[in-house]
């Protein structure tokens, strides 16, 4: 119950800021202490790492999880060392068709395939081979083209809040045949960057990351709460909604139902069994609230992020 306690604290500071810098990190254990703990595989440090990784210094937890993949590369053989290669995976791409030669064969590489090396071979516009031997920064270009190229809103693969400064999946993401593989495909290839330390700015909205963290379920998710990082208007109209003095059914002429236009087309969603005639009330308001959210929030895009 504490530690929910502490988690709804700290998730709600993470949404509006009202602690000062640093408040989080737990200054009276030593890192060094921590670290040595950590080492030996001490419940202690496991635990807190685990459960509430954000009482530690970001820099420190970025060197823990630089430590973990320098492990796991050495246990899949996959670093370089003097005496031995290790064993590369080579993808040809051309410039005209990056995420479909990508996505056809880097789709298929086994996952410990996937974490060790790739050498990219692109091919111009004129099917020449490009000159250039991959030492990571060929690879680094595709990435960052395909990840420029997938999350660009006109390619309906994701799209931005009302603002426009962040993405979340696409509701008309099936406009391609194949769109659930192809968000598959997207997440092993940020899994890669993060695992060879490539940095990559993916905007992600914060109601998404919450999904991603699997959070959703929680009890004390809240769609109402993360609304506002989708559309702040529509969160201050539910919130006006929710504070309305007056006949909510008279004035407004509310149902449970939302209308959502996909791919040119107006679909009418009932937000509960038989909503489009049942009518928004003083009474049932707090209902309507929270089914809008969450119809926004997770029923849109429950393909895309189940």
């Amino acid at each position: 119950a504490t530690h929910s306690l502490l988690m709804l604290l700290y998730d709600r500071d993470c949404r509006r800021s009202y602690a000062s810098p640093n408040h989080w990190l737990i200054k009276s254990l030593p890192l060094s202490t921590f670290m040595s703990e950590l080492d030996s595989r001490h419940q202690r440090a496991v635990t807190l790492l685990r459960m509430m990784p954000h009482c530690l210094p970001y820099i420190q937890r970025a060197h823990i999880f630089r430590g973990l993949v320098s492990a796991d590369k050495q246990r899949l053989g996959i670093v370089e060392t003097r005496d031995s290669m290790p064993r590369c995976s080579y993808v040809t791409i051309r410039r005209r068709h990056l995420l479909e030669d990508g996505y056809s064969q880097l789709s298929l590489l086994p996952a410990d395939a996937m974490k060790g090396v790739v050498r990219v071979k692109f091919v111009n516009e004129q099917g020449l081979e490009e000159p250039g031997i991959d030492q990571d920064g060929v690879f680094k270009e595709f990435l960052e083209e395909t990840i420029k190229l997938v999350f660009d809103p006109n390619f309906a693969l994701f799209k931005s809040v009302s603002s426009g400064d962040r993405v979340y999946p696409s509701p008309d993401s099936l406009v391609h045949e194949q769109h659930l593989k192809m968000f598959e495909f997207v997440g092993r290839m940020l899994g890669k960057a993060v695992y060879e330390g490539i940095m990559i700015e993916v905007p992600f909205a914060y109601f998404f990351l919450t999904h991603v963290l699997g959070r959703t379920h929680s009890f004390a998710f809240s769609s109402f709460d993360e609304l506002a990082s989708l559309d702040p208007d529509l969160y201050r109209n539910l919130t006006q909604l929710k504070r309305y003095d007056g006949d909510v059914e008279e004035d407004l002429g509310l149902t449970f139902a939302v209308d959502e236009e996909r791919l040119g087309k107006i679909y009418t969603h009932d937000l509960r069994p038989g909503g489009r005639v049942i009518d928004v009330t003083n009474a049932n308001r707090m209902s309507y609230i929270h089914l809008m959210a969450n119809f926004k929030l997770c029923i849109q895009i429950k393909e895309q992020t189940r």
